[in-house]
């Protein structure tokens, strides 16, 4: 289901009438960022399910489950999320609930649909000032989204929003986030190059 921006933030009072970005040139960048992000996605789910397939389909033998947490690891699953479901299939397995192939396939899904899950996935804009904190491994588009954020919040939600460089290693981190913000017409704040981002 696709939402709109504004759906994504919990704010007080009205929302001031949304300002849109010029036409046709923003909506072609709107569509190659979730082009991009879908091509993204669609390169981990193939390398997880290929190695899913060719792993499930085994008998569930240890070197089934270590190979299963080694795809979950690839896929940035992260390390305590893809421990605790390969344990809960081990577990659901040795209790005959579930046995190889599709039926593992579909419990791994449903477990991991059900981490991804949080209820209410909104962003709290009530406390002022209100910090948003992005991290991430390298190259998934942190910048990029924060920009959007920025842009977002300055234009259809009215907020000032100051964005802060933390990617001080990254080579042209900052730079970056500077340009993004002077597209969203935003404050922009960094320290000395090379310096401690957290000073």
């Amino acid at each position: 289901m696709a939402r709109e921006w504004r759906d994504l933030f919990i704010v007080d009072g009205a929302l001031p009438p949304a300002q849109s970005e010029p036409e046709p040139a923003a909506q072609e960048r709107r569509r190659g960022m979730f082009r991009r992000l879908r091509e993204n996605l669609r390169k981990t789910r193939q390398a997880l399910t290929s190695e899913i397939q060719a792993t499930l389909f085994e008998d569930l033998s240890e070197e089934t489950w270590e190979r299963l947490e080694e795809a979950l690891i690839y896929a940035d699953v992260g390390a305590r999320t893809t421990a605790q479901v390969v344990e809960q299939l081990e577990r659901e397995a040795t209790e005959g609930d579930i046995s190889g192939g599709e039926a593992l396939t579909a419990r791994l899904t449903e477990l991991l649909a059900g981490i991804a899950r949080t209820g209410d996935d909104r962003i709290d804009l009530r406390p002022e000032p209100t910090v948003i904190l992005v991290a991430g491994v390298n190259g998934t588009g942190k910048t990029t989204t924060v920009g959007k954020l920025a842009w977002h919040l300055s234009k259809e939600l009215g907020r000032s929003v100051v964005l802060g460089a933390g990617d001080t290693f990254r080579a042209a981190g900052v730079e970056q986030l500077e340009i993004w913000a002077k597209r969203a017409g935003v404050a922009f704040v960094k320290g000395p190059p090379d310096a401690d981002p957290g000073a």
